[in-house]
């Protein structure tokens, strides 16, 4: 009855993405347009900044080892999982420094 007065719009329900605009699809070339212009310079020195992170990991395993020797278990759970965190960051660096081309 108020079809030529209607200027609601569609429900995201009622919008329907093509093969090729996915959501999931938008999302990752966000992630990836982002990361290039967050962080372009550390593309090249990836194998350095695994390396720091490995070593900023054995230091929070020995903070979290003299904390736990000196009777504060619970506290020592913040930088051994700090360290768990950094070691899987350095392992995703490293895994990347493989995969990429080799300079010319």
């Amino acid at each position: 009855m108020y079809a030529p007065n209607d200027t609601s719009t569609t429900s995201r329900s009622g919008r329907m993405a093509g093969p090729a605009h996915s959501p999931a699809s938008k999302l990752v070339s966000a992630w990836a347009r982002g990361r290039r212009e967050i962080t372009p310079w550390a593309y090249p020195r990836l194998r350095a900044l695994a390396a720091v992170r490995f070593a900023v990991g054995i230091f929070l395993i020995g903070l979290g080892t003299v904390m736990v020797s000196y009777g504060h278990p619970g506290l020592a759970a913040v930088p051994l999982a700090g360290a768990a965190l950094v070691f899987s960051i350095a392992c995703l660096d490293f895994t990347a420094a493989r995969s990429a081309h080799p300079r010319t």
